[in-house]
Order: C-alpha cells, then structure tokens, then sequence
C-alpha cells in the first residue's frame, strides 16, 4: 500500500534536507580552496541497496555519476553484507568513478541491526601526487597519481590514522589539505548516518524504506513525463574538442538521439578515438553528462535520484574518447564531457528551442599554482567561470559556474590568504565576449595572475581556444578562451592545457568564453 501524501512529501523531503546537510558540513570542513571555496564536492544519501535517493544540489558532474559508481561496487561486493564498521572507498576512473582526484565514499547507516542505507560523498581534491597537480602531459593513468582501487574496509583502516590515510598522506604534495579534505568527506557522511537514523527513529524503518522506494519512482515518472514532450524521432549533434597538439584538427564528438515516448537512446559510438592525452572520458562520466542534459531539460524542483536514470540508455564504442581502454589518462575528462553536453543541445536547440539555450562557455577552465619550498609544497586550485548561451527567452548570465561543474567563485582574498608566490592583479568581464542576437550571449571573464617568485608551476586544464560557443536561430558565436604568458615584452600564446614552469613577474592571463547569442538581432521574438 502507498504511502499517503503526508508522509510522503514529509519523508522526501527529510531526504533532501538530509543530504544537503551533509553539504554543508563538508564545505564547513574542508581544507583546500577547491573544496571549501569552489564547492567542488557533492553528498548524498543511499538505499539498501546503494540507490541514489537523494543528492545536494552540488556538482551535477558528481551527483549523476554516483549511481554508476555504486553499481559497480554492488557487482564486486555484497552491499548486504556491509558490517557496521565498514565503508567502501575508491577512486579508480574504470571502476565508474571519474578521475583520480575525485574520491568516492560510502558510509553504511544501520538502525539496530538492520542496514537503512547509505551516506555517499565525493569530492575533488588538490592533489594526488603523479606527475603534476595537472599533469597536462600525462599519457596514461599512472602519471595522473595514486589510485585507490574499490575497496571495502574498516572505517580505522581507512580513517584514525589508519593504513589508507597514512598512504594517502605520503603520496600527494599537500597532505595536510587532501587529508583535511578526506576528513571532511568522513564527517559528512557520519552527520548523514545521524540524520538518517534520528528519522528511522520517528517513522520506523519499513516507512523510510518504503519512502526511498516510492521517491525513486517519482523521478522515473517526472523524467518520463519530460521526456515524453519531446517529438519522437532521430537527431543528431556535433560539436569539437581542441587538439592536443596547435596544428592538428579538431577532435570530434557526435551523437545520436533516439526519442521514443518516454525514453531516450544516446548513441556515442561515432566519437573520435581515444587520444594519448588526458581529455579522455570514463565511463561513468560519460553517462553523468548525458544524464545531466537531461536532467536540466526538468524542473528545478524535480527530485533528482537513482530513478531519474531509467529512462535513458547510453551507447559508447570501447576505445572512443567517450569510453577509453585502461589505462588512458582521463585528468581533464570535462572537455569532452562538455562537448558531450553541448553536442546534445545542438541536437535539440531547434527542436524545442523553449527548453535548450545557445553554447555556452561550457568548459572547467580550472587553474593551479604551485611551488616546492624547503619542507613543503605550497599549492592552490581553482576554477574560472564563463558565460552561459543566450535563450529565446532572454540574454545569458554573464561569468557564472557552468552547467556540469557548478563550482562556486573563489574570491581573490582566499589566494592572497593561501599564497605568497603568486596573487591576481586583475579580475573582471570581457566586454562584448557574448555572442550577438535578438538576445546576447553571457559575457566570459578575464583574469591575470602575476608570479612573485621563481619556481612557480603553473598547471591549467579547458577547452574552446580553438571553437567559440555557437549561436541558436541566427545568433553569433561568442568568443573563445584565451590562455597567454606575459614575460617582459614577450607574449607567449598558450594552450587550455598546460604544466609549465614560471618565471617571477610572469603575467598569466586567462579568458574565458562568451555565450553564443540566440535570434538574429532585430527579429520579432518567437511566441
């Protein structure tokens, strides 16, 4: 028997609040600037059985990969058998998890004797040691750093001072924030562990059993019903991934789209091959992006969750760049994941053009500094905003988070607090960067970072230096990303991806897109 609607909606709700709360105690918690500042990590809460029930509203590159990642650890292990002192942890890209500074737990949350649940975080961190923070030139998994293999263990092994966190510790330059950041992660998932059980106090554990069940299926009916307004029919998308090498052509990304009533079939199979460069896609990652379209066609409001996923079916071919063979380095997947991303709205942009914007900048600019001093390795990470596409419903926002990341400004203070090698001597828009159109499109930023010591690496990973963000219905493109050194009265013009060394007084700049426009400027809008 159902539910009944009270305590339907008050139970689903608790979820939500459950896992946002474990949100906030991550963020409070962290250490590094990538964690606490950009919000480059995500929470969420479980079933039984490993389901996704609920998420933070964090970054949805993590919260729809979770699924994946749990589905795999259900294959190796007996999530039934999960004692209390156990928890699993992993990080590993071709064992659904994305890439290797990205670090999956999982918490169980028993009441009694019996197992309610799960409490999930991942998140990003500084380093994980290999060749660099980004490790630009990485041509297999093994430069990119320490990889952590799906593990279940017990929770004193892997935190207390136990066997993981000494290695974790011993392998990364910055052991003080990752392990701050691994803590974090371990705090957040006990407050979801307190939560859920406080709950399971109040309701009883068939009730909030049963509510998980219930809210799973509430999404697959939500996603269902959006999905069933799209036209039945074939539609395909293209779109480009800058070289890996100034000179070669483009890398391309297509997709093809099945909609049948209430389901979807994504069909990657005609991506580019894999490259021996670090922008390769996983598996998980690339079904988060494809998950994610879909997902932001919805309701803000809609729950989003295990259930959500049913009804869409993604196609890769092993060995394309949307599914590469281990071990191919996989560090700056987002540039693909993006082309992904804006590939499906090409598909769509014209077919419900009420529902899908113009490209926008629709790439992880992220940028790190870092320098070996006698003792120590001083490091910093963060990740640069843009504009978003105009919509036939109005101009696009000007340098905000993108679409898949989500990550958060970090303000200019935080780097002058964490640094003294390196601060931003400039910060601001880039005026007329947006696309034109009857609506424009988001204006990219433009900042400038100046080197105060020798030693200094500059690593940077992004994408569209060589293909702006394309327009909708007439629109102009916007303009591309930019990424130059200052040295003196040279200027030397570089790549989204870079490991280089600095000289004191460099100037770096970077600049990131602005949104493609939408309408022709001039035209009557559509109604």
């Amino acid at each position: 028997m159902p539910l009944d609607p009270v305590t339907f909606s008050t139970t689903t709700s608790m979820f939500q609040s459950i896992a946002n709360e474990m949100g906030s105690v991550m963020l409070l918690s962290a250490y590094s600037s990538i964690a606490r500042e950009a919000k480059d990590t995500s929470t969420c809460l479980l079933d039984a059985s490993g389901r996704v029930v609920a998420q933070a509203v964090m970054i949805p590159m993590h919260m729809n990969s979770l699924s994946s990642a749990v589905a795999y650890l259900r294959e190796k292990f007996d999530l039934a058998a999960t004692e209390p002192d156990e928890l699993y942890v992993m990080n590993h890209p071709y064992a659904n998890g994305q890439h290797l500074h990205d670090i999956i737990l999982m918490l169980p949350i028993f009441h009694q004797d019996r197992l309610c649940g799960f409490a999930g975080s991942i998140s990003h961190h500084v380093d994980m040691g290999g060749g660099a923070i980004i490790s630009a030139t990485a041509t297999e998994l093994f430069q990119e750093g320490l990889i952590i293999p799906p593990m279940k263990l017990k929770e004193n092994v892997a935190f207390h001072g136990g066997v993981l966190e000494q290695m974790l510790g011993a392998n990364v330059r910055a052991p003080g924030l990752v392990l701050g950041d691994y803590r974090a992660q371990h705090f957040a998932c006990l407050r979801g562990r307190e939560l859920l059980q406080k709950m399971v106090d109040r309701f009883g554990a068939d009730v909030v059993a049963q509510a998980m069940t219930e809210l799973q299926d509430y999404s697959e009916r939500y996603m269902r019903a959006n999905l069933a307004r799209l036209p039945d029919g074939v539609y395909r998308g293209e779109d480009v991934c800058d070289p890996l090498k100034p000179g070669d052509p483009p890398i391309p990304i297509r997709v093809t789209v099945t909609v049948a009533g209430e389901e979807v079939v994504v069909d990657l199979s005609d991506c580019a091959d894999q490259v021996e460069g670090p922008v390769n896609s996983p598996i998980a990652s690339t079904f988060s992006a494809v998950f994610t379209f879909f997902v932001s066609m919805m309701s803000e409001t809609a729950p989003v969750n295990d259930g959500s996923y049913r009804p869409v079916t993604v196609k890769t071919r092993k060995g394309s760049i949307a599914d590469p063979i281990y071990p191919a380095p996989v560090r700056s997947r987002m540039s693909t994941c993006y082309r992904i991303f804006s590939a499906l709205r090409a598909a769509f942009a014209e077919v419900v053009p009420e529902r899908v914007a113009a490209c926008g900048h629709e790439t992880t600019t992220s940028v790190a500094f870092s320098r070996k001093t006698p003792g120590r390795y001083q490091v910093y990470h963060e990740v640069i905003s843009g504009g978003l596409g105009a919509s036939m419903h109005g101009p696009g926002c000007d340098g905000v988070a993108q679409p898949l990341s989500n990550t958060g400004n970090t303000p200019i203070e935080v780097m002058e607090l964490d640094l003294d090698f390196a601060r931003v001597r400039s910060y601001g828009l880039i005026t007329g960067s947006g696309g034109e159109g009857l609506h424009r499109g988001g204006m990219g930023i433009r900042k400038v970072y100046e080197i105060l010591a020798d030693g200094v690496t500059f690593c940077s990973n992004g994408d569209r230096c060589e293909s702006a963000p394309w327009g909708v219905a007439g629109g102009s493109p916007g303009t591309p990303s930019a990424f130059r050194i200052r040295r003196g009265n040279e200027v030397i013009r570089l790549g989204a991806l870079n490991t280089i060394h600095t000289r004191k007084g460099d100037l770096i700049e970077v600049e990131t897109c602005g949104g493609g426009g939408w309408g022709r400027p001039g035209t009557a809008p559509r109604t």
